[in-house]
């Protein structure tokens, strides 16, 4: 008789590493992780650089002209607004669907575009 596993939904999306997905409809999704790593703000502010195709999050107080709210996604991700500003940067379609390991660089969380990113986040 098959010794059956019961498949948990949260461990297929849950990583040890600060991850961000950039959705198809323009929506970042941060795990626990990277929203922790930007010490839990209720909004950010969004920084690209173009030659590096590197994207930068900062925690931002709400009342910032700049700053996108932060809302709870799921049980363990958490939302922020990205389609103004990937359109405005011209970040293309092949970025999106995606899961990218984030890092800290002082206190911006960095997302390379760069890396071979994690399929999957389709949305």
């Amino acid at each position: 008789m098959p010794k059956f596993e019961k498949f948990r939904r949260s461990k297929a999306t849950s990583a040890s590493v600060p991850m961000v997905s950039v959705h198809l409809r323009g929506i970042f999704a941060l795990n626990d992780l990277a929203y922790e790593a930007l010490d839990k703000p209720d909004a950010i502010e969004l920084f690209y650089d173009k030659d590096e195709r590197v994207i930068g999050m900062k925690g931002a107080p709400r009342s910032s002209p700049d700053a996108y709210a932060v809302r709870r996604g799921t049980a363990h991700s958490f939302q922020v607004e990205g389609r103004t500003f990937l359109k405005f940067y011209g970040i293309p379609q092949e970025a999106t669907g995606r899961r990218y390991v984030a890092e800290m660089d002082d206190d911006i969380l960095t997302i390379d575009l760069n890396q071979e990113p994690s399929e999957g986040t389709g949305e």
